[in-house]
């Protein structure tokens, strides 16, 4: 029996242990399934913290997405109010988006149908879209915006439109371009009125040229005739006049014959008769003596005045004379001069007009001397208005200078001829001294003036002669008006 017992204490040992290692196990089985249920637990709070963060998540983004498009369709609204156009485009052109008139312009009816089109998809021209595109490359390559660049387009509807757009580059948050934003504004009505202005402003250019012509060929043809009747008057006078003053000297010879054959009959009967006597004193033929010596030295002078002057005259007109030759420029000046020489010797208001020659040692000069002529004429005519104007507007304390017209002439160390005319007039006013070598510009009231004296005086100096003619003016101190022309027309032209 002892033998028995004592496996069975190993046994109830063994099965002992086995239950506390049950027991153990059930209590780690419990602390786990505690563990486990507060780890549940705690999960269960997370998810439904998570869940709660996630509608909360959710709402905010319907809120956020809600504020976006509320935005988005501000936007948009901002945009299709504007009277603008307005479009932007990727790197490549390729189009994001645009507002409601760009839609309209370019045929696809609203913005989002614009997406992912390029100008090619749209209603403009080939050649249109290829400049397009060649802009918004050079906007983004340069990273500088293109403003007020005047473009045609060939819109939705058929409209040829005419449009002023500006580009600019768009740029990333790290400053790099990333597209190109364009808007524009149609510029048709005004671009057709510029046109229409520009055609308008071509015909008046023709008619004024043609005008223009018109009266320059009539200023020749009155120069010409003018020429040809100060010509024909030198001629009418000048062949009388060389018979009188011919037989003047005859004439002279021959009283001063009779005069000594007087003088020897009255040495030879040095006691008349009674009867001839008397007519002798009623004669006083000692007083016809003497008188008829200064008669006759008067008459040669007058005659040659008057030959000096159907001289100056011919040398005035220059008949026949329309090419460039060498002559003596004082001489045309002084015809011209003396052609002006009833309008110089006419009293004004107050006074005649002075003229004062300061004439340099000038060679001959190869110009068109009936041409500088009436230049010269032009400009004399026109000092001897402004100095009557001058007269006419002064009280007598204000006329305090003699009316006077000044000119002179020198060589230049260029070989060029300088002559100036200048008066002591009223000057030229400065808001009118831009336009005074205008066509048709006249201060001068209507029917005075055809406004193209100096006009065609500028284009005798300058296209003619290769010269230059300008004036400096002090309003109420009078003007001067220089001319100035190379010696040698040939040279000028050849260099």
């Amino acid at each position: 029996m002892a033998k028995s017992d004592k496996p069975l204490s190993q046994k109830d040992k063994a099965i002992a242990d086995l239950e506390e290692e049950l027991n153990q196990a059930r209590l780690e089985i419990k602390a786990l399934q505690q563990s486990h249920d507060e780890e549940l637990s705690q999960a269960r709070s997370e998810i439904k913290t998570l869940r709660q963060a996630r509608q909360q998540e959710s709402h905010h983004r319907e809120q956020i997405d809600s504020e976006l498009k509320a935005s988005q369709q501000l936007l948009q609204l901002v945009m299709d109010t504007l009277p603008e156009a307005i479009f932007w485009k990727d790197r490549h052109s390729v189009y994001l988006g645009c507002n409601q008139n760009f839609a309209e312009d370019a045929g696809v009816g609203s913005p989002p149908n614009i997406v992912g089109k390029t100008d090619y998809d749209l209603a403009w021209k080939t050649e249109e879209a290829d400049f397009f595109r060649e802009c918004d490359q050079r906007v983004m390559s340069s990273n500088c915006a293109e403003l007020g660049i005047i473009e045609p387009q060939l819109q939705g509807d058929g409209k040829q439109a005419w449009l002023e757009t500006n580009k600019a580059p768009l740029h990333n948050s790290c400053g790099e371009v990333i597209g190109i934003l364009g808007t524009y504004q149609d510029i048709t009505e005004r671009k057709q009125a510029d046109i229409a202005l520009q055609n308008l402003n071509k015909k008046l250019e023709r008619q004024t040229n043609r005008l223009k012509l018109a009266l320059e060929l009539v200023q020749s043809e009155k120069m010409s005739a003018l020429g040809k009747m100060v010509a024909g008057i030198a001629h009418e006078i000048n062949n009388p006049m060389n018979f009188i003053h011919g037989n003047v000297t005859h004439l002279e010879e021959y009283t001063k014959e009779l005069l000594q054959l007087l003088d020897s009959y009255q040495q030879q009967y040095p006691v008349p008769p009674q009867s001839l006597q008397a007519e002798l004193e009623d004669a006083n033929l000692s007083f016809l003596t003497q008188d008829l010596t200064k008669i006759f030295q008067s008459m040669k002078t007058g005659s040659t005045r008057i030959r000096n002057i159907v001289l100056s005259l011919r040398n005035f007109s220059r008949l026949g004379e329309s090419g460039y030759k060498w002559v003596d420029l004082h001489e045309g000046i002084d015809s011209t001069l003396l052609f002006l020489q009833h309008r110089l010797k006419t009293p004004t208001k107050f006074t005649g007009i002075q003229v004062i020659k300061e004439y340099g040692n000038l060679p001959l000069v190869e110009c068109c001397p009936r041409e500088l002529n009436q230049v010269f004429l032009n400009l004399l005519t026109n000092s001897i208005d402004a100095l009557e104007t001058t007269a006419h507007k002064s009280t007598p304390e204000q006329q305090v200078t003699q009316p006077t017209i000044r000119i002179s002439t020198h060589l230049t160390a260029e070989e060029r001829v300088k002559i100036t005319i200048s008066d002591n007039g009223l000057g030229i006013p400065k808001m009118i001294e831009s336009r005074i070598f205008d066509p048709f510009f006249s201060t001068k009231s209507i029917g005075k003036g055809t406004g193209l004296g100096l006009s065609i005086s500028y284009q005798i100096v300058t296209e003619k002669h290769n010269g230059a003619i300008w004036f400096d003016s002090t309003e109420g101190s009078g003007c001067e008006f220089v001319i100035e022309i190379p010696l040698c027309h040939s040279e000028a032209v050849s260099t």
